[in-house]
C-alpha cells in the first residue's frame, strides 16, 4: 500500500521522505539483490534505487514516521488492510483530504481495502470509526494473485492425478466458476467449500 500525504502534482520526484515501513518487505530487497537474473537491474542500480528510501523495521521508528507531519510517501504492507503497520498510518491520515491511499492488487470481499474501493464513508480501525476523506486509488497490475488461466495451467503441471481439489481462496462466484473449469478440463473432483463448512477427507 502506498500512502501519499500532502503531495502536489509535479513532473519531477519531490524532495520528501520516501519510507518503506514493513520488515518483511525490507527483507525482500535482499532477495531482489541476490537474484539478479530475475530482473534487469544491476546490483549498482539496485543499490542506487534503494538509497531514496528510509527503511523502517523498528516499531518506535514507525511511530515517529506516523506522527511526522511532513509530506511523505509511505510504502507499507497492507494485506488488504486487514492488519499491519499500515493501520497506524491510516488512523492518522485517512480523514485528511490531502491524503492519497493507493491500494496495490486485489482487495477481497469484506476487507478494509475492498470497503475503501467501494467508497465507504468511514472505516473501522482498532474498534474506532474514522471518516474516509482521503483519495482512494487502485493499481491492479501489480497483484501477486494468479488469475483463472494461471491456476488452470498450474494444475496441468502436476504429475499425479488429483483425487479431489478444494478451492478455498477467493470469492464464491469466481471459485465456483473455477471449480467447473477444473472439472471440465481435467476431470478432477473439485469443490469450493463455504465458510465454516466441515469436510471429511
Amino acid at each position: 500500500m502506498y500512502l501519499i500525504w500532502q503531495l502536489k502534482k509535479e513532473d519531477r520526484i519531490p524532495n520528501i521522505p520516501y519510507i518503506i515501513d514493513t520488515p518483511m518487505g525490507i527483507s525482500v530487497l535482499d532477495v531482489f539483490k541476490d537474484n539478479s537474473l530475475w530482473h534487469k537491474l544491476s546490483i549498482e542500480e539496485c543499490d542506487e534505487m534503494c538509497k531514496i528510501f528510509t527503511l523502517i523495521s523498528d516499531f518506535q521508528d514507525s511511530m515517529n514516521a506516523v506522527y511526522d507531519k511532513r509530506p511523505k510517501v509511505v510504502i507499507a504492507a497492507s494485506g488488504m488492510i486487514t492488519g499491519g503497520r499500515v493501520l497506524s498510518y491510516l488512523e492518522h491520515l485517512i480523514d485528511k483530504p490531502e491524503t492519497s491511499v493507493t491500494l496495490v492488487g486485489y482487495q477481497a470481499e469484506g476487507t478494509r481495502g475492498r470497503k475503501l474501493l467501494e467508497g465507504a464513508p468511514e472505516i473501522k480501525i482498532y474498534g474506532k470509526y474514522y471518516p474516509v476523506l482521503a483519495n482512494i486509488l487502485l493499481i491492479e497490475s501489480l497483484s501477486a494473485h494468479g488469475d483463472q488461466n494461471d491456476l488452470l495451467n498450474w494444475l496441468s503441471d502436476l504429475s499425479i492425478k488429483q483425487k479431489k481439489v478444494f478451492l478455498v481462496h477467493g470469492e464464491n462466484e469466481a471459485a465456483d466458476e473455477l471449480r467447473l473449469k477444473v472439472k471440465e478440463r481435467y476431470g478432477f473432483d473439485s469443490q469450493a467449500p463455504f465458510l465454516g463448512q466441515i469436510i471429511e477427507i
